[in-house]
């Protein structure tokens, strides 16, 4: 019960390290003339695609390589990805009124509490919904490239709409996974893991009803 508790400890403790490192990246990069010129305006216009390129390579070697790595170096890539989303993300302090980022962020908050709550207390087994989640993930993202497309705004809504209910219940699969003690030997990776995969649920929660109830300044 120490060893889950720690692990509950660690991935929230580097949850909230990684939600300060992203959201500061982002706002110092978008107050920033010079840092905005450099996140879209270097390497010929290319340089934003070398950032979300860099960004999934670091998420990749994190899934992938997370029991090879040392605890020192799994934490730095850790800092380096949540880095690499601010800057995905610059350009949202200015794009969104400061009061619809605040709402927008308790909001998140409240959701990914209360279902980190569920997958730590349910009874149920979630480690079954991992497939259908997976499928379900994939599915909404063949709806938003399609979308792209079609621009449709009331498909915009559902598909926004799906996604806080998908990265809802995999806040609380991830949560339950973190308990799970066959699941990574190494504990001090298994908090930074498990943090990572809560970072992505909690940012992702966070764009989708930015996308339903963000207000944009005039």
């Amino acid at each position: 019960k120490k060893m889950k508790n720690k692990v509950l400890s660690d991935a929230f403790g580097w949850l909230f390290i990684g939600l300060l490192i992203c959201f500061g990246v982002s706002y110092v990069t978008t107050i920033s003339d010079e840092m905005v010129s450099l996140v879209y305006g270097c390497l010929n216009g290319w340089g934003y695609l070398v950032f979300l390129a860099a960004e999934l390579i670091v998420a990749f070697v994190l899934v992938l390589r997370i029991t090879k790595l040392s605890p020192g170096m799994a934490k730095l890539l850790y800092i380096l990805y949540t880095a690499l989303t601010g800057l995905s993300l610059t350009g949202i302090f200015a794009v969104y009124t400061a009061s619809s980022l605040a709402f927008v962020f308790l909001a998140t908050a409240v959701i990914f509490g209360t279902f980190a709550i569920i997958g730590k207390t349910t009874k149920l087994d979630l480690s079954k919904w991992g497939v259908y989640l997976l499928v379900a993930l994939f599915a909404i993202i063949i709806l938003e490239i399609i979308n792209i497309f079609v621009k449709s705004e009331s498909f915009n809504i559902v598909i926004c709409i799906v996604s806080v209910l998908i990265f809802s219940a995999y806040t609380a699969y991830d949560v339950q996974k973190a308990l799970d003690k066959s699941f990574l030997v190494n504990v001090e990776n298994k908090g930074i893991y498990c943090a990572f995969q809560l970072f992505l649920d909690f940012i992702n929660l966070f764009l989708d009803l930015l996308r339903l109830f963000g207000k944009t300044n005039d």
